[in-house]
């Protein structure tokens, strides 16, 4: 493919494909990156699901957001033959699919682009048919970004930059700053996030602790923790403050994706679970605090010298188990995530965010 770049030298026209969650989404922005500052004639497109595109709206180095829904196109085959005609319009000369997943390898096949790239797959037919490129990385045994980068260097591309990218505009900056205002924050007034959601029940942290830990950086710091997420955390979030002893400021379901970036970045650091708002506070070069339980943590963890990573390990780890499947006993992995470390590493990055503050 290398070679291929340096004899067509013309306009590229690059669809990628990434058909996962919102923090799934964001880690493609450093191969998104990597193909623009390698290539910066190309027209780079994504394909992504409905409610994770709000994280790369605005990225400087992408042209178009095509969005799927999955709750329509389960019910409309005209809407994904819709999509599909509209793709093949394009004229893509490059297609990266980096779900590996059915959908995604028959979306890659029917653009017609002349090279679809694909990772290593057990199901011969996917490799075979869909792609004629396989890029031999299975996920799970490195970080994803580094997976997702396997195919710039693939393309002969430096791949320097392995951290993700979002972008904040000043209409966001100013709806963050009134929101703080009316919840009583003067400017400049330093505060932690906790963010204590997860996409599944199984991926968080107890909730008691996280109430503890709020009442301990309040009492210590004398500073403000904010209690953050969507409208599914929030009777979660009741039950934090209702167990805590000192007052939080509770911005559940009240920040909008769009504009969560601008609140974290204004943050010492973000306390949190295994999910989106870890890698939006890599992303801003917020600290995070990250807290995983049965996912392999090595695959997803913040990258940025200033993060910390707390996970209990088990051999079991990373496993299959959701719901309530563990033979360990419900959230077991997560309930055994030491407070005292955590606490420990809250309190060194907090320490260091204020001195720098000074």
């Amino acid at each position: 493919m290398g070679i291929w770049l340096e004899r067509n030298r013309g306009p590229k026209r690059i669809l990628v494909i990434k058909f996962r969650y919102i923090g799934d989404t964001l880690l493609i922005t450093p191969l998104i990156r990597a193909l623009k500052e390698g290539i910066p004639n190309a027209h780079i497109d994504v394909l992504v699901n409905k409610n994770t595109h709000q994280v790369l709206i605005n990225n400087p180095y992408l042209e178009k957001i095509w969005v799927f829904d999955y709750q329509i196109a389960k019910k409309r085959f005209s809407y994904n033959l819709k999509l599909i005609i509209n793709l093949i319009r394009q004229h893509y000369n490059i297609v990266i699919d980096l779900t590996n997943n059915d959908r995604s390898s028959f979306f890659t096949f029917l653009t017609g682009a002349p090279f679809r790239i694909g990772y290593w797959s057990k199901k011969i037919v996917r490799k075979k048919l869909f792609y004629n490129k396989i890029i031999d990385s299975v996920l799970g045994t490195i970080h994803t970004v580094d997976h997702h980068l396997k195919v710039a260097q693939e393309l002969g591309l430096s791949t320097q930059d392995h951290h993700p990218f979002i972008s904040i505009l000043p209409a966001e900056i100013t709806n963050i700053n009134q929101k703080l205002y009316d919840s009583g924050l003067r400017e400049g007034e330093p505060f932690v996030i906790i963010h204590p959601g997860a996409r599944r029940w199984y991926k968080s942290w107890p909730l008691d602790r996280f109430a503890k830990l709020a009442d301990n950086i309040i009492r210590k710091y004398n500073i403000n923790v904010i209690l953050a997420g969507n409208e599914t955390d929030k009777a979660n979030v009741s039950k934090i403050i209702t167990s805590m002893k000192q007052k939080a400021i509770n911005l559940t379901g009240q920040v909008s994706l769009l504009d969560l970036p601008a609140l974290i970045k204004k943050a010492l650091c973000l306390i949190g679970n295994d999910s989106a708002p870890i890698h939006i506070a890599t992303a801003v070069e917020t600290p995070s605090i990250a807290l995983f339980g049965p996912t392999d943590w090595r695959c997803w963890y913040p990258r940025r010298e200033h993060d910390r990573v707390f996970a209990a390990e088990f051999p079991c780890r990373p496993c299959g188990h959701k719901n309530s499947n563990c033979p360990l006993g419900d959230g077991y992995c997560m309930s055994h995530i030491d407070f005292d470390e955590v606490w420990q590493g809250v309190q060194d990055t907090i320490s260091v965010r204020i001195k720098r503050q000074i």
